[in-house]
């Protein structure tokens, strides 16, 4: 298992506020109701809201994306636990009816940036947002551990040097993704089990040697079929802030370190020189930037011959097809929960700091594992001023990490993996569970 390049230190976020009306939650249609848990309307009388925000690739999984069974709002992760926003989001009954969850999936850098300022995320290129004030954020991308959290009632000055300076954030991971490489097959004819690509041909594509669907490479892992007599390669990034950007540009330059040249980072362009500047990365200009998930999946969709990175659950949920890819072990692999677990099984924690949990894997060396991977990490305060919100976060984790005693059904991990997702190991669950128990309530706790 190769290192991972830490997290960027700066985070950005140019995006402005919109307001969700509680008009459009009463009248709201079929597809409206994804929005629904994002709401700034009020909670209920007697109900905590507990608002988070940041990357997209958890949004399927904690609110939900589509409009039926299994990727609907109804079901999700958080309207399984809490009470929906409208109720009627809620299976029958919900774990904690004292609680409700909104979730604002502005991307990873958006999400942290607010998290650490405490600050509201502004919207556009998003749609939508929640209320003050946030109580979490969630990130592809784990930190680097010396950011340093703002504003009260979490931000309390301390000499240099001990525990609480800068002020101590708890991080664990919660569930696994895949990064698939997702194309439009209008104009391709793709071989029975899929379009398959070896690991020197999808470099290729992604470092903009290889621009045609008639290249050699592509038609000698596809057993010689000819995908396309002749069809350019359009390659689609994304140009937001990104921790899918960050994890796929580190596994290319674990696997092909003398080979990849355009840089390790959350933000990127197709302009620029090489090598990049550090922490970007600078894609072939056959490569078109879109800003987030959802829209590199619709921009991949409305154009032939494209191709791009989006993470499994977005994948899933706009039913686009995957290259299968070799993998380290030089096997080929679809995209699949199992394969993607499979990844991570002898992974270990990383980070020596006891409130936080860092599980990287760039290049799995496992046979029938799916070879670019990431967790997929929650972020909470050491200290909070309302118990209700610091209990409510405790029954969650617990619940969706499965500490006993927990509702038979429905299952969390049987949830994730209809939405494209894939449970972390057990020996990791048990102790994200442990770290957040520990920390997570209305005082500074001192590490062990």
């Amino acid at each position: 298992m190769a290192l991972y390049c830490d997290r960027l230190n700066t985070l950005t976020s140019t995006i402005s506020v919109l307001a969700i009306t509680i008009g459009l939650v009463a009248g709201q249609s079929a597809t409206q109701k994804s929005l629904a848990q994002t709401a700034t309307t009020p909670a209920p009388a007697g109900v905590t809201s507990i608002n988070g925000a940041g990357g997209s690739s958890v949004n399927t999984l904690f609110v939900g994306t589509g409009t039926t069974a299994p990727l609907s709002p109804q079901g999700s992760w958080f309207n399984v636990y809490g009470l929906g926003n409208p109720s009627t989001l809620n299976p029958p009954g919900a774990i904690n009816g004292t609680v409700t969850f909104r979730y604002a999936p502005v991307g990873s850098g958006a999400g942290v940036t607010a998290f650490l300022t405490q600050t509201v995320p502004p919207v556009p290129p998003n749609t939508s947002t929640i209320l003050a004030p946030v109580s979490f954020a969630a990130t592809d991308a784990p930190l680097v551990g010396t950011e340093r959290v703002t504003g009260a009632p979490n931000d309390v000055p301390t000499p240099a040097g001990t525990p609480q300076n800068p002020v101590p954030y708890v991080q664990v991971p919660v569930v696994s993704v895949g990064i698939a490489l997702a194309y439009n097959p209008s104009g391709l004819n793709i071989p029975t089990g899929g379009l398959k690509l070896s690991r020197a041909t999808y470099l290729g594509i992604l470092n903009g040697i290889i621009t045609n669907w008639n290249a050699p490479q592509i038609r000698a892992d596809n057993g010689g079929a000819i995908i396309s007599v002749n069809k350019p390669i359009v390659g689609v990034y994304r140009s937001d802030s990104s921790g899918n950007t960050l994890n796929l540009t580190s596994h290319l330059a674990a696997a092909f370190p003398t080979i990849w040249n355009r840089g390790v980072g959350e933000v990127s362009t197709n302009t620029g020189t090489l090598p990049p500047a550090a922490g970007t990365v600078i894609w072939p200009s056959n490569f078109t930037g879109v800003s987030g998930g959802g829209a590199v999946a619709t921009k991949i969709q409305t154009t032939p011959g494209a191709i791009g990175y989006v993470d499994s659950a977005t994948r899933l949920a706009k039913n686009l097809p995957a290259a299968v890819l070799q993998n380290k072990a030089l096997v080929y692999n679809s995209i699949t929960s199992t394969t993607i677990s499979n990844a991570f099984v002898g992974a270990t924690d990383q980070d020596p700091n006891p409130r936080r949990i860092k599980i990287v894997v760039t290049d799995p060396t496992a046979a029938n594992a799916y070879p670019i991977v990431t967790a997929s990490y929650v972020l909470f305060y050491d200290k909070y001023a309302d118990v209700k919100v610091a209990n409510g976060i405790k029954g969650f984790i617990n619940w969706a990490l499965g500490v006993p005693p927990i509702p038979a059904s429905p299952d969390p991990n049987a949830i994730a993996i209809a939405r494209g997702y894939a449970p972390l190991p057990t020996a990791i669950k048990k102790q994200a569970t442990t770290l957040v128990n520990t920390y997570v309530d209305t005082t500074f706790n001192p590490a062990p």
